[in-house]
This record gives C-alpha cells, structure tokens and sequence, in this order.
C-alpha cells in the first residue's frame, strides 16, 4: 500500500481517509486509501515477509458526504497459503534430481 498522509484535512484527489484497527497502521492518523468507493480489503507488507491485510468495516463520512472515510478492522498476518498439488509434484521431482559432482 501507498504511504499517503493527508496534511491538508481533505484527501488527495482521489483517495479517502481511513481508519485501522490495530497492526502495522493502528496508530496512523491521516492515513488515505485509494477510493472512493473504498478497496474491500487493504494488504500491507510487513517488514519480514507475508502480509498484515485490514478488512473494510464500513463507510462513513467525518459529517461532510465530500470527505468519506473508511473503517477497517485487523485481521493480522496473513499465513502463507499452502502449495497446490502440482507445485508439491515440482518439489518432489525437484528433491529427486541429484546435482552432479
């Protein structure tokens, strides 16, 4: 995700402030997402690998309908998904072959 912060109290041209529970940008004030409307899940890259990904709550505005703002909740880490079948066949022929020495 893009780090833009909102310094002006309005949202760059097309973007919407948002709010995080928790994680990564729990504590980020000014934080913008791209929209409207609002991306229905936010993935964030963590630092070591994997991802942080915020599920959209809802869509409310700070009383002006020209500034929306969207809420979103942490799921945290997100796990590695788990290898298909034929990328378990890849890694089996693969432990197979010997390297010549």
């Amino acid at each position: 995700m893009e780090d833009v912060f909102d310094l002006t109290g309005r949202p760059p041209r097309g973007w919407m402030h948002a709010l995080f529970g928790a994680g990564p940008y729990g504590e980020d004030v000014g934080r913008c997402v791209p929209g409207p409307p609002a991306p229905e899940s936010v993935p964030v890259p963590l630092p070591g690998g994997g991802a942080y990904v915020y599920l959209l709550v809802k869509v409310a505005s700070w009383s002006d309908p020209e500034d929306p703002i969207a809420v979103y909740s942490a799921t945290g880490p997100v796990p590695v998904p788990p290898l298909s079948a034929l990328e378990r066949s890849w890694l089996e022929r693969r432990k197979g072959r010997r390297t010549p020495s």
